[in-house]
């Protein structure tokens, strides 16, 4: 046994401040540098303390959490928190376990199985009982505690056997396990036998969706009731157990296992054994006696959030840590986290002994209950926007009972600026052991040092700068509270916010201020504080809030604190643009600079009006698509406008934001759904510009599409493949229902109609077209389009003959058609020149000529068929010089 002693932790409020220094001496390259630390802990309970660690580091800020534990404190416990219920059945989050048990504090536990079950895959223990025993495998670490406290950070093992009536035994794989892989890849249901019992939760794993011939046996009170294969899952009898076999385990239990007949079984955990109390699993040794290990089992590389736990040399002190990573709402970093080797070196930096990787990311939960408080409350910002539910944690608990009030908990303002006032209250007290008392604060009084400032009741009004200790007295009992005091000399700038202020006409905005000082701290002043006031007929502001005047205005707001000001420029707008289109002139409409609609001159046949307004109706984009702007662009009052040339859409983009595959998309009111534009980018630094042109009025958004790139079984490798994949993703081309494109299959004269006006979104004709043969009805609106355009004109027999294959001549007056292309200067020479029809000449000539078709070593190949890959390529030349050319 190890000595025991009761060591009372002081009260610590120790602020460091260090220049450069190392964090620890690394034995990788790459270990970060510490510029400035900052380390304050704090009491929770006998026994335990919490110490915060904000640090500035050559790769950014880096936040530390430190739960310390004395593991020889007779008031003191460590026990692991199971679940919502005391069972896997569902998770919860670490602040809501430790409410729910009456924790004084805890940290996340083991790594789990997010996307099937919720259940760790190592062991746990609570209580001193088994509810999940460890993973078959040699790489997982995890920590336990015997009943004597002593700690343990071990690879440990499970055992076990289940034995029928007739003598015959099976090795018991483990208990209550989710699925999970061995050693050998090989998943853990395949030929094994596992048990279930309540702690799992309510009902078995039943049917497996990889597996067949899985069977149950439902036993309770050591008697078999009943055999189920395959089958869904059963309720766990509160007296019994499930037991799961398949392949060989299966075959057991149907041999062995018959209703009625008793069963038994035993299982060892080692190291620990009986002694076992509470146990988490784990993943690597992160420190060996006081050193890295010679490797890391395993390793999640990159700077993440962390959770470990480790112990000192005399094992007497448990290391609960979490290493935080978050960006605050601007993106930039709170916390940037750290690698698993980062981890390790500080945990040594610290004075670990032997230390384990816990579940991070996500999962990285620290709560822990302050001085005064009833509860714990979370203390790290999670890596997400909300906590996660873990399956487990390590919790601490206080065994001292209810004790004399010994201090006050006092809170209030941490920094605040002479001339202005804070509230300080006593939000609870705290007994002999740490733990909260209730006070009342009505016999409570608050004081400062001679000169620093005064009180009225618990409003402190500081006198000068500098640190001031607040004191709140009850009686005999005190607590002290600390406010940094900034003189007015130390202001260097007043902040208003938002900056600019662009306002709707009658809309309101609030403001605020924020003084920044000359060693970089930013605060803000209260309202009362600030006299606000505006200069122009924009608006008027009463009490922090400036409203608007109903009219389009201009106009300052100007901020006065303590003699000094700042102002900011208002502008009153609506959200839109109203633009005047005469179709003798170019014309152009902005919204704020960011996105702009051109129409060239011709671009309408009469004068019209239209309004390019913000949009909030795009909820009907497809999956996979996030929109990052949206406009309406339309004519004004019911005007009508139609487009004898379609206009085009600049739109300002940061590629840091929109990383994917930028898009530009226009919501057709006629099919119901959004259609990409062909578009081009422009620009080659983080500010970029996507410029598309648009055959019509209406919704418009700007999108990062992150859709999975379409993949054909037959093109990968192919010449055509980035053309073919480039048109897949943008709707003009499918494949078929088998996962292929066919490349090589011919193209006919409808399949290439279609191709083509989808490519280039031709609006719908005025009126309809009729040829003496069939048109499909899938193709029938396209070849519309194309003749309404002059695109085709057919046969001189009155037939379009839409099943006829195409050549590359006819393919080439049809694209010469569409993109109006202007007389080439070139002359056109190729081998075959004699053998291109009289009629596809001159198209033939100014295609080539714009690179939009080429020849092969030296032919053109007028009255060859086209191939689908033939087709993509062209396609996406044509949309290439479509996208070029106004």
């Amino acid at each position: 046994m190890r000595k025991k002693c009761s060591a009372v932790f002081l009260w610590l409020n120790v602020i460091l401040t260090v220049a450069v220094i190392y964090l620890f001496t690394p034995s990788w390259a790459g270990a970060y540098q510490v510029i400035s630390k900052t380390s304050a802990e704090e009491i929770i309970t006998q026994g335990a303390s919490l110490q915060t660690i904000r640090m500035k580091t050559d790769g950014g800020p880096l936040n530390v959490y430190i739960l310390k534990a004395d593991l020889s404190d007779p008031l003191l416990k460590i026990d692991t928190i199971v679940g919502s219920d005391g069972t896997m059945n569902k998770n919860q989050t670490v602040t809501d376990m430790a409410k729910r048990t009456g924790a004084v504090a805890a940290i996340n536990g083991d790594f789990f199985q997010m996307m099937e079950s919720g259940r760790t895959i190592g062991l746990a223990y609570q209580g001193g009982k088994l509810v999940e025993s460890p993973a078959l495998r040699n790489d997982m670490y995890g920590f336990g505690l015997t009943t004597d406290k002593t700690p343990l950070i071990e690879l440990f093992n499970f055992r076990g056997t289940v034995t029928a009536a007739n003598g015959k035994s099976f090795s018991l794989a483990g208990i209550n396990k989710p699925g999970y892989l061995l050693m050998s890849d090989k998943s853990s249901d395949i030929d094994t036998l596992n048990l279930y019992n309540t702690l799992w939760g309510t009902t078995s794993r039943g049917k497996l969706s990889n597996l067949t011939g899985v069977m149950e046996a439902v036993v309770q009170n050591g008697v078999v009731q009943k055999v189920l294969t395959d089958q869904p899952g059963v309720a766990i009898p509160a007296n019994g157990y499930i037991l799961k076999g398949h392949g060989q385990a299966a075959k057991f239990i149907k041999d062995n296992l018959k209703p009625g007949s008793k069963v038994s079984y035993n299982y060892t955990v080692e190291p620990g054994g009986s002694s076992l109390f509470a146990a988490v699993g784990g993943q690597a040794l992160l420190v060996q006696d006081g050193h890295l290990p010679p490797y890391f089992s395993q390793n999640i590389t990159g700077k993440h959030a962390r959770t470990a736990a480790g112990i000192s040399k005399d094992g007497n002190t448990l290391y609960l840590v979490a290493v935080e990573k978050q960006a605050s709402s601007d993106g930039t970093a709170v916390s940037v986290g750290m690698t698993q080797e980062e981890l390790a070196g500080f945990l040594i930096s610290i004075g670990v002994w032997r230390a384990v990787n816990l579940d991070g990311g996500g999962s990285t939960t620290m709560a822990a209950r302050h001085l005064g408080d009833f509860n714990a409350s979370l203390v790290n910002q999670p890596q997400g926007t909300t906590q996660r539910r873990v399956p487990d944690a390590i919790g601490v608990f206080s065994l001292a009972p209810q004790g004399k009030l010994s201090g006050l908990s006092v809170s209030g303002p941490s920094l605040l600026l002479a001339g202005t006032s804070g509230v300080f209250e006593v939000k609870g007290g705290y007994d002999q052991y740490y733990n909260p008392a209730r006070v009342s604060s009505s016999g409570v009084t608050f004081s400062a040092p001679a000169g620093a400032g005064s009180f009225q009741g618990s409003v402190f009004t500081p006198a000068k700068s500098g640190s001031v200790t607040v004191t709140a007295s009850l009686g005999n009992v005190s607590g002290t509270a600390t406010v940094k005091v900034i003189g007015l000399e130390m202001i260097s700038q007043l902040v208003i916010s938002p900056n600019p202020v662009q306002v709707e006409p009658g809309k309101s905005a609030q403001m605020s201020l924020k003084v920044k000082t000359y060693s970089g701290e930013t605060f803000d002043i209260k309202p009362s504080d600030v006299k606000w006031s505006v200069d122009g007929s924009a608006g008027q502001i009463v009490d922090g809030v400036f409203t608007a005047v109903q009219n389009a205005a201009k106009g300052q707001i100007t901020a006065t604190f303590q003699g000094l000001t700042a102002s900011v420029p208002v502008t009153v707008k609506p959200p839109w643009e109203d633009l005047q289109v005469n179709p003798e002139k170019d014309s152009a409409v902005t919204l704020d600079d960011w996105v702009e609609v051109q129409f060239p001159a011709g671009t309408t046949s009469e004068t019209v009006d239209v309004r390019l307004a913000y949009e909030s109706y795009f909820s009907d984009v497809p999956s996979g698509i996030y929109v990052l702007g949206a406009v309406n662009l339309n004519p004004v009052d019911g005007q009508e406008a139609d487009l004898n040339a379609p206009l085009r859409v600049n739109w300002l983009y940061s590629k840091d934001v929109l990383s994917h595959r930028p898009v530009i998309m226009l919501y057709d009111d006629n099919a119901k759904q959004w259609q990409e534009q062909p578009a081009r980018i422009e620009g080659d630094g983080t500010t970029r510009t996507i410029s598309a042109r648009v055959w019509g009025f209406g919704r418009l958004v700007l999108v990062d599409d992150k859709r999975p790139a379409p993949v054909f079984k037959d093109t990968v490798g192919h010449w055509a493949n980035p053309s073919i994949v480039r048109l897949a993703a943008s709707g003009v081309l499918g494949g078929f229902p088998d996962g292929t494109f066919a490349p090589e299959r011919p193209v006919t004269r409808a399949q290439f109609a279609y191709a083509l006006a989808t490519a280039l979104k031709w609006p719908a004709p005025e009126s309809r077209v009729s040829f003496k043969d069939y048109v499909p009805d899938w193709a029938r609106g396209a070849v519309e389009k194309a003749v309404s355009r002059g695109v085709i004109t057919g046969y001189p027999d009155g037939t379009f003959m839409p099943d006829a294959g195409i050549t590359r001549s006819e393919m080439a007056v049809m694209i010469d058609r569409a993109l109006r292309l202007d007389k080439s200067d070139s002359t056109l020479n190729c081998k075959d020149l004699s053998k291109i029809p009289d009629y596809a000449l001159g198209s033939v000539n100014r295609v080539t000529a714009a690179g939009i078709l080429q020849t092969s070593e030296g032919y053109f190949n007028p009255l060859k068929g086209v191939s689908r890959a033939e087709m993509a390529a062209a396609l996406a030349r044509v949309l290439y010089w479509w996208s070029e050319h106004p």
